[in-house]
């Protein structure tokens, strides 16, 4: 047991030290290999002066406005710092929509300079943000509640296995999302390829089992299960591709969302945090995009085997 953890701190600062690609297997390995990926992003991020520069901005520009609104008194806070802390905290979830397009130009600007080719940034127009970020919204705070209120029904275990439950949905968001941050275009991509990509991608987890509960259950109570699944399928259609990153890869996608849940939840901080995690959540998406791209090409060229070869029976002519 010692020497296991010896090798998994060992590993974890190489990961959190030096980028490289996850590792194969087993799936400990690339558990530690996603904790590290947000301390990765802080050596980055700190290594870098155009990186530090562009990670620092959203949050002085904020602050330089809160500090303003506490001057000219407006606020609760009896205070300049109680008021600046109020109106801090109050617009700190306010950067990811209205720094948008910095963060996007800054998840560009990382993919080039660890190597993953030539990229643009995704620059989304303003309604579609919006839109975007109620949808999310809506699908996190609503798209498990039937599940969560059967389970608390359990005899005894209930109550837990439902806050267990609520944290793991939690945690899957807080994957998808990052991994949504780092999204990039790629030569000859434009948004509305992207979207016609998440419409060829294939339906999360949680639709899929709405989906099948509907079937199999009968009367109104199956229609409401497939309308719903329906309802969710449709709110979360941006992010099919990254949650199908997160099933394909369970055990990277937990350390990382461990990490990045401890960073973010940090009060005022996390607005510091947010361009780390960007930065981690480019690297990472560079090289499970770089694996899906061998993959394919591996298949592409791989002959079929025999057993799926098609040999059509000899046609024996008649007299």
């Amino acid at each position: 047991m010692k020497e296991l953890a010896k090798t998994s701190a060992a590993a974890f600062v190489a990961y959190a030290r030096t980028p490289q690609p996850p590792p194969a297997e087993p799936p400990a390995a690339r558990f530690v290999y996603g904790l590290a990926q947000p301390l990765l992003g802080l050596k980055l991020v700190a290594s870098d002066r155009s990186l530090a520069r562009d990670a620092i901005q959203p949050a002085v520009l904020l602050a330089g406005f809160c500090a303003l609104v506490a001057w000219l008194g407006i606020g609760e806070g009896k205070t300049f710092l109680g008021r600046f802390y109020q109106t801090f905290a109050f617009l700190a979830p306010l950067p990811s929509v209205l720094f948008a397009p910095h963060y996007a130009r800054m998840a560009a600007a990382v993919r080039r300079k660890l190597g993953f080719g030539d990229c643009e940034p995704r620059r989304e127009p303003l309604h579609l943000i919006l839109f975007r970020a109620g949808a999310q919204a809506a699908v996190v705070a609503g798209g498990l509640i039937p599940i969560i209120v059967l389970v608390r029904f359990v005899p005894g275990l209930g109550k837990y296995l439902a806050s267990a439950l609520g944290a793991l949905w939690a945690l899957q968001w807080i994957v998808v999302d990052a991994l949504d941050d780092a999204r990039v275009l790629k030569p000859g991509e434009t948004l509305r390829t992207i979207a016609r990509q998440a419409e060829l991608a294939p339906r999360p987890w949680f639709v899929r089992l709405f989906t099948s509960a509907g079937k199999a259950l009968w009367g109104p109570i199956g229609a409401l299960s497939t309308a719903f699944g329906k309802l969710l399928d449709a709110l979360s259609k941006s992010w099919r591709e990254e949650m199908a990153l997160v099933e394909k890869h369970p055990a990277l996608a937990a350390g990382f969302a461990l990490t990045t849940a401890a960073l973010l939840a940090t009060p005022i901080l996390n607005l510091f945090f947010r361009p780390i995690i960007l930065v981690a959540s480019a690297h990472l998406l560079g090289h499970l995009e770089a694996q899906e791209e061998h993959e394919a090409k591996a298949a592409a060229s791989s002959p079929l085997p025999l057993d799926r070869l098609r040999i059509p029976a000899r046609q024996v002519p008649t007299s």
